[in-house]
């Protein structure tokens, strides 16, 4: 989309039509403080806006004293585009009436457009959805930009989401993905939660771990914002220490000390992250605690074998008793010549009774006196009836052992036997262990010597400074004071960074052992249910990532191609996006960075080339996207340059290509014969395809709005 024609009527110090005839490059429109220039800009930001303030305001003041009782004038404000090879007008527009007491109303605001083929036919639309539709809002945004300190736009929190959702296409889906994972998952895991808590007796383990997540997750928060907080102040202290470098004489050796400073504390720092002292943790988690266990060991062991070789002695004789009686009865069976026995009963108890009492076997008819092997044999066998019929519980003979506990008792002896190499290590281990710690102790102490060394030599450096005896005390106090706030919060964000590690190795372990007991209780649907969700949310929230981290890359890229082309001073630096999560809200940070060192004191003229470089690069991404350009527009965005510098910058931009509108009162100058204002020669060096010159037509009473018009001059 490019705006071919801008007019402005009767809207502030523009008085009847004026217009812009603009080309597709780059268009200048000079301007004094309170000629104009700024009122250009004040009228399309509210063309574009959708709401509107008291509108009388708005009116031109020579307009509204030339109006006559009961008559009506217009105020509009215009663009005509062209996109597409197709014509666009927009414009807004409310009329101004003035009544029989000298008061004005204001009625008929509206907001129109017209749409114009290429074979000149002229249709009216509605115009808020015509400019959203050439120009969408989220363009704008990144369009229109007053004064150098609205160039940053990061400085708006909402900035990186907006860009990311309106020109990152890929970022902005996986975005919406991720949500929807997050949801999906969540809603799995409430599940699986409710699952598990009805396995009555793991509830009170479960709840036990839910409550330790909980709170190990807001220590988690804590420590972020604590360890965000140690980053932002050490970030600061670098700034004032930098600053304060200026101040001595021998800055280059200054900087050499510090960077060998720096370079030794990181060696405190890495030299520190490698001891470990949890020796509790070690105590348990390595069971540590059983170093001395092999005794104990050993006397369990031979107990147990002692308790194996009596179970083995007194299952012996068992078997032994139990064979007798299975051997008894198979001698039997042999006797018998494993004939079936007649039962009990036979013969019945009146015939063995009778027999008995006349002494003679009836079975096989032989006579048998009392006392004699025949009576002895039917007496026994009357007796064997006789109890028969006694009811007796059935003896059921059951094993020696009837539970396996000394078999068990056995097995878990083998179990620590085997584990018994294991342990004679963790002697060495913790040997080793304590040898390592105090070893780095030493580097550690070793380091800190060369440490103060270093420091004592600053302090020799600085106290060469040649300045007054006050400054100098004041810097080197100053100095001193924010390095040692350095060093401490050097100190606290590597205690915070360590107890954030700590912290997330407890998160795990928590959560371990807390899905541990949804495998074992919850519904196994539930729980792969909740398990695919999770992946795919890891693979949602990882493509997210890397969506965003390509388009910052590619955006940091941009913006320093850019960079190289427009910057004007000495130093080129390289522009940097840093990416920060904050409470779950991802930030960037842009600064510059000189050989990969951050750029702490940049001027303003630097800092103004890299905002504007980024937005040239948000263009470029936009007119990518869209597959068209958009008119970049800027109300004196170069004030800290000074002439030299804006005319190298403008002739840097004139070759970047895509349109844009830039108001300034650089090359305007008083002259001191005339006092007439004019046009600085320096301006014919400039490069444009369109220059304009807006100033207020002579004479005028700057005390008197009535007497304000400002007009057009083409250069």
């Amino acid at each position: 989309m490019i705006i071919k024609k801008i007019s402005i009527e009767n809207f502030l110090c523009y008085y009847g039509v004026k217009e812009f005839e603009l080309s597709n490059g780059l268009n200048i429109i000079l301007g004094e403080n309170g000629e104009g220039k700024t009122k250009f800009f004040e009228a399309l930001e509210w063309l574009f806006n959708r709401t509107s303030d008291d509108l009388i305001s708005l009116v031109s003041a020579k307009a509204l004293t030339e109006l006559n009782e009961e008559e009506e004038l217009n105020v509009k404000v215009s663009i005509t585009t062209e996109q597409w090879k197709e014509k666009q007008v927009v414009f807004k527009s409310f009329k101004v009436k003035k009544l029989s007491n000298n008061q004005f109303e204001s009625t008929n605001l509206s907001l129109k457009g017209i749409e114009e083929t290429s074979d000149g036919n002229r249709t009216p639309v509605d115009g808020q959805n015509l400019l959203d539709r050439i120009f969408p809002t989220e363009i704008r945004r990144y369009s229109m930009f007053k004064g150098e300190s609205e160039l940053d736009i990061f400085k708006n929190t909402d900035a990186l989401e907006i860009l990311i959702n309106n020109l990152s296409k890929a970022a902005r889906y996986y975005s919406k993905y991720s949500e929807s994972g997050e949801f999906f998952q969540a809603k799995a895991q409430k599940a699986v939660e409710e699952s598990t808590r009805k396995d009555k007796k793991k509830l009170a383990q479960y709840n036990s771990l839910k409550a330790d997540i909980e709170l190990l997750e807001r220590d988690k928060q804590k420590i972020n914002v604590q360890i965000d907080a140690a980053e932002t102040e050490i970030d600061n202290l670098k700034r004032l220490i930098l600053e304060a470098e200026k101040y001595v004489s021998n800055s280059k050796e200054l900087k050499t000390i510090n960077e060998r400073i720096e370079i030794i504390e990181k060696k405190i720092s890495n030299t520190s992250r490698l001891i470990n002292e949890n020796y509790t943790e070690g105590l348990f988690d390595e069971n540590w605690i059983l170093v001395n266990y092999e005794s104990i060991q050993k006397d369990f062991s031979e107990k147990i074998n002692k308790l194996s070789l009596e179970k083995r002695r007194l299952q012996s004789e068992f078997d032994k008793e139990r064979g007798k009686k299975e051997g008894a009865i198979a001698i039997k069976a042999e006797l018998l010549k494993n004939a079936v026995p007649l039962p009990e009963n036979v013969p019945s108890k009146a015939i063995m009774d009778e027999m008995l009492n006349e002494e003679i076997c009836k079975v096989c008819n032989r006579p048998a006196p009392v006392g004699s092997e025949a009576y002895n044999f039917m007496q026994a066998r009357l007796e064997n009836y006789l109890a028969s019929q006694e009811f007796e519980e059935e003896e059921t003979e059951e094993d020696l052992f009837k539970y396996d506990y000394i078999t068990r008792l056995i097995t878990i002896n083998t179990t620590y036997e085997d584990s018994l190499k294991d342990l004679r290590s963790v002697e060495t281990e913790i040997k080793d262990l304590f040898e390592f710690n105090e070893k780095r102790k030493d580097d550690i102490d070793q380091f800190r010597e060369e440490l103060e060394k270093e420091k004592e030599e600053r302090n020799k450096l600085l106290g060469d400074y040649k300045g007054k005896e006050d400054d100098l005390a004041d810097v080197l106090e100053k100095y001193n004071t924010w390095q040692n706030d350095l060093t401490k919060n050097n100190k606290l964000l590597l205690t915070e960074e360590t107890s954030l590690n700590t912290v997330e190795e407890k998160l795990e372990r928590k959560n371990t052992e807390k899905d541990k007991i949804d495998i074992e209780s919850a519904s196994n649907f539930l729980v792969k249910t909740r398990d695919i969700l999770r992946d795919i949310n890891t693979i949602f929230n990882e493509t997210k990532t890397q969506k965003f981290n390509e388009f910052i890359q590619n955006l940091q890229d941009k913006s320093n191609e850019y960079f190289d082309r427009v910057n004007v001073d000495s130093f080129t630096g390289t522009i940097v996006f840093t990416k920060h999560l904050k409470q779950d809200r991802t930030s960037i940070n842009v600064g510059l960075e000189e050989n990969g060192r951050k750029f702490y004191k940049p001027n303003t003229s630097l800092l103004t080339s890299m905002h504007i470089s980024i937005l040239f690069a948000i263009s470029e991404l936009a007119s990518e996207k869209k597959e068209e350009k958009f008119p970049l527009i800027f109300d004196a965005p170069t004030s800290s340059f000074g002439v030299n510098k804006t005319t190298e910058f403008l002739n840097l931009i004139y070759e970047t290509g895509n349109q844009k509108i830039l108001l300034l009162k650089d090359f305007l100058a008083t002259n001191n014969s005339s006092n007439t204002l004019e046009i600085k020669k320096e301006f014919e060096k400039v490069k444009r395809n369109k220059a304009f010159w807006v100033r207020l037509q002579r004479p005028f009473n700057r005390k008197n709005l009535e007497t304000i018009n400002t007009e057009i001059i083409s250069l």
